[in-house]
């Protein structure tokens, strides 16, 4: 909860449907042939990876823009007596689908095999297909056709799933300029081309600042309070990178969540983590790699964008489609949220320093920014009277996968099934029987019903650390199909996480935050697979911005329960389950300090939203880090010093979809304690409730309204003080 990284890593445009779909319109262009064009044709349920090299994806990129022209061309000549669902909006629906397929490919390979050629790849793709989705907007011949389809009687017969759909198109056009004179519709291309090349000059600044950082340890005395297996982790890494031999241990520590945040939490000496805190702080903040010049021209390039388009600001544009409706809206939810929550984290605050003071045998006015996770640890376990840590030797990687598919299969009535995989080199003939993954530590799964046999959908699970591996935690859907007369292809999504990597002859242990990371994550992968909907462009998370984590901050209330717990806890060396003493604490220890763990989520969705909506009054030639402190000072603790702007590496709010939508975690998260309060009254494991989750959520994706689905499963409006109930405040 403290750091969730990339829901889509791949770029989210306005006008984008979705990958191919299970039928094809009418004005369909021929197969192509898979081996020719790995990235658009498969020839098969899985894409073949050894072949998906960053050449080939730029040249498969720019074949599906050539197709999407010559399908977009196909529309544009419809007449208006010609007109039908297929020939229009069913065309329309899949125009971009092998844009889609072959971008997010390509974004895999950013993502989890990153290379000098793959960053080229990304850096002569990106532009262009902001500039053909920016065109599609800018059509006039196409809107004509939409337009004046949208009006036609046969509309009327449609199935509600398609007349949402008919309705969301014309929306979507309207919102993205199509009425706009042509001068502001080319102004808007040249705005969404710019915008797309600075989204990966952040992203690569982000991912250099953090491979380029390290601290090498050669005093062990340093690294005091860290556990057995981390310094095994840190001897084994620094060996790897030439520092260190095993008789003479030296000790790595990296950028990577599963190193540095360890060290920050855990060790006892304060330097350490104080050079760790400045290392965190690198990222979008060193020479050659400083991310506020790309953020002031990204907000100044989306207040442009907002004008152009006839909203009063960036802000409103996002959230014109969302539940919450409008910035003024967002900004009116988080302040309101903010203003809840600060009595408990005043009183929070005044604890730890209290704690801090004890400690230190001495008044304390002011904390140390890398003294917070520490602190906060060691007040826990005083409290508590237990180790977070003493957790670890019960979440072995394994029992703790299985556990989890076991709770939502029992759950949701499917069941995980995992497939023999091998990982090729380019030219390697693939083994009868077996399929192909990108790294050898990547595993497959599918998902079936269990009612009726049927494949719902398909997912690989990568969940360690690599240099060339983005870091965060984030579900990536790469194909969807629609459901016509009961059937359909299924799905096929990736779930990424970088956690504990096995060491030192243990297995990976997971820490508790590891495994409400991966609860998280599965909560999407769900969302994605078991979508069962008539068209693509409504399949999974294809759902508002603030609706999409519901599914997925639902999940995470199994990581606290006996109900969830018991059913991966057992000792990674004698089986022994997790003891019920140990349990009790870690259930106790969940409302700990819940004031401060909002208000960090709040800080964002706040800075994000005034960024979005007040820049020229409040940052506009201004410094971006002494800016930022203005704003947020009030709703933080008494800092001894303060870091730059968390926006310098906030990729959530720049390059990945969530621009003036980082409120929508605690939107979402009020949402998830308010559904989760019908389990805890029916049951946690009652498959019955289960059911009707999964039938009025996970099934119906963006068919219909989000809170008609929510409406649905609760059987009234949201509760808007669910969250605080929940923890507490």
């Amino acid at each position: 909860m403290l750091f969730r990284s990339l829901l889509l890593a791949a770029t989210a445009f306005a006008l984008y449907t979705a990958p191919l779909p299970a039928q094809q319109p009418e004005n369909a262009l021929p197969a192509l042939a898979a081996e020719e064009h790995p990235f658009l044709e498969w020839g098969g349920e899985y894409p073949r990876w050894s072949r998906l090299t960053p050449q080939q994806g730029v040249a498969d990129i720019r074949l599906a823009i050539e197709r999407a022209r010559q399908k977009l061309e196909a529309i544009c000549r419809v007449q208006p007596q010609e007109a039908t669902w297929d020939n229009t909006f069913g065309a329309y629906e899949s125009l971009c689908s092998e844009i889609f397929t072959a971008d997010v490919l390509l974004s895999n390979l950013f993502n989890l095999m990153d290379s000098p050629e793959v960053r080229a790849a990304q850096t002569e793709t990106a532009p262009l297909v902001a500039e053909f989705d920016s065109s599609i907007a800018a059509n006039d011949r196409l809107w004509s056709v939409i337009r004046t389809a949208s009006t036609a009687p046969w509309v009327g017969s449609l199935s509600p799933a398609r007349q949402r759909y008919v309705q969301q198109v014309v929306d979507s056009f309207k919102d993205s300029g199509a009425d706009l004179p042509a001068d502001k519709k080319a102004r808007k291309m040249e705005i969404e081309k710019e915008l797309a090349g600075l989204y990966i000059q952040f992203d690569k600044n982000c991912k250099d600042a953090m491979n380029s950082w390290q601290l090498v340890i050669t005093d062990k005395s340093k690294l005091a309070g860290l556990g057995e297996d981390w310094m095994a982790r840190a001897a084994a890494r620094a060996q790897e990178r030439g520092f260190g031999t095993p008789e003479a241990p030296q000790w790595l520590i990296t950028l990577e969540y599963a190193s540095v945040g360890d060290v920050v939490r855990l060790c006892d000496v304060e330097e350490t983590r104080r050079l760790c805190w400045e290392g965190r702080n690198s990222e979008g903040n060193t020479p050659g790699m400083d991310n506020a010049p790309i953020v002031a021209r990204v907000m100044e390039l989306r207040a442009e964008l907002a004008t152009l388009l006839g909203f009063g600001t960036y802000a409103d544009l996002a959230t014109a489609r969302r539940m919450v409706g409008s910035g003024e809206a967002a900004l009116e939810f988080v302040d309101d949220m903010m203003r809840k929550v600060k009595p408990a984290f005043d009183r929070e605050t005044n604890d730890m320093l209290s704690f801090i003071s004890r400690r230190q045998g001495k008044r304390v006015d002011q904390i140390n920014p890398w003294d917070v996770s520490y602190y906060a640890n060691q007040m826990r376990e005083e409290i508590y009277q237990f180790d977070m840590e003493a957790l670890r030797p019960y979440h072995k990687k394994e029992n703790v996968v299985a556990g989890m598919f076991s709770v939502f299969e029992s759950l949701y009535g499917i069941r995980v099934s995992e497939l023999p995989t091998v990982c090729l080199q380019p030219g390697q003939e693939l083994p009868e029987g077996t399929h192909e993954v990108w790294h050898p530590e990547v595993k497959l799964y599918t998902i079936h019903d269990v009612a009726t046999g049927r494949h719902m959908g398909s997912f690989y699970m990568d969940l360690h650390p690599r240099s060339t591996k983005l870091e965060g935690a984030w579900v990536m859907p790469v194909r969807h199909h629609c459901t016509v007369s009961g059937q359909r292809p299924p799905h096929l999504a990736v779930l990424v996480c970088n956690l504990k990597s096995p060491s030192n002859g243990k297995p990976a242990l997971f820490t508790h935050l590891d495994i409400l990371t991966l609860f998280h994550e599965f909560g999407h992968t769900l969302h994605s697979l078991l979508s069962d909907v008539e068209l693509v462009a409504h399949a999974g998370t294809r759902v508002a911005r603030d609706f999409v984590e519901l599914p997925s901050q639902l999940n995470e209330n199994w990581v606290w329960i006996p109900e969830g717990i018991t059913s991966y806890a057992r000792h990674w060396e004698t089986d022994e389950p997790m003891p019920a003493d140990l349990l009790r604490k870690l259930q106790q220890s969940r409302v700990f300090m819940p004031g401060v763990e909002a208000m960090n989520q709040l800080r964002m969705a706040k800075l994000d939203l005034e960024m979005h909506m007040n820049y020229d009054s409040k940052f506009r030639g201004r410094d971006l880090d002494a800016a930022t402190r203005e704003l947020l000072e009030p709703w933080n603790m008494p800092l001894s010093t303060w870091g730059p702007s968390i926006m310098r590496c906030l990729t959530h709010c720049i390059s990945s979809g969530y621009a003036a939508g980082y409120y929508s975690y605690k939107w979402a998260e009020v949402l998830a304690a308010d559904a989760f309060s019908r389990f805890e009254k029916e049951g946690p494991t009652n498959s019955a409730t289960g059911a009707d989750f999964r039938r009025a959520v996970l099934s119906t994706g963006g068919s219909r309204p989000e809170s008609e689905s929510f409406y649905e499963f609760m059987g009234r409006e949201p509760n808007p003080d669910a969250l605080l109930q929940q923890q507490g405040m």
